[in-house]
């Protein structure tokens, strides 16, 4: 009987060495699994953030360029700028839906506010074509701006990703 314990003790003392072994790599692996997944996740949001972001900024740049040439005097061909805008805000729509699907929740509002914002501006775009005054277009563009700068801090902000 003894001689089978002296054997017996040995091999499960192996076998539960190698078990353990097994059970901590398996461990380890799936903790560099999740950080891996957690970064790939990250890098998904802010691509689509900084997609977003971009597509405010062509909008913004479009309306002041076009108030720019409305005061200087020069002709404006409207579709030409409704086509442009419309394409815009195609993308900010687009990214927005990325944005909740892989982006943070913190930021959501922000996010509501910008798509709020761009909802008038076919009535706006409308308005100035008819009556020549760029200048309506000036505040509009600012507000979108600040909008965008307001997701970035909030972004770069320590729980902005989380």
């Amino acid at each position: 009987m003894a001689d089978l314990a002296t054997q017996v003790v040995p091999v499960a003392s192996a076998l539960a060495g190698v078990a353990l072994t097994l059970a901590g790599n398996l461990y380890l692996e799936r903790s560099r699994w999740q950080r891996t997944r957690h970064t790939d996740q990250e890098a998904r949001s802010l691509q689509a953030y900084a997609d977003l972001l971009q597509a405010v900024t062509d909008i913004a740049r479009t309306l002041r360029q076009t108030a720019e040439q409305f005061g200087e005097g020069h002709s404006v061909e409207m579709q030409d700028v409704v086509t442009a805008i419309d394409g815009h805000i195609a993308r900010v729509r687009r990214q927005g839906t990325m944005v909740r699907l892989v982006g943070p929740r913190s930021a959501f509002d922000l996010v509501k506010s910008l798509e709020d914002q761009i909802a008038p501006l076919y009535r706006l775009l409308v308005e100035v074509s008819r009556t020549g005054d760029g200048s309506a277009l000036v505040e509009p563009a600012r507000r979108l701006m600040r909008t965008r700068d307001e997701i970035t801090d909030h972004l770069r902000s320590a729980d902005g990703l989380s």
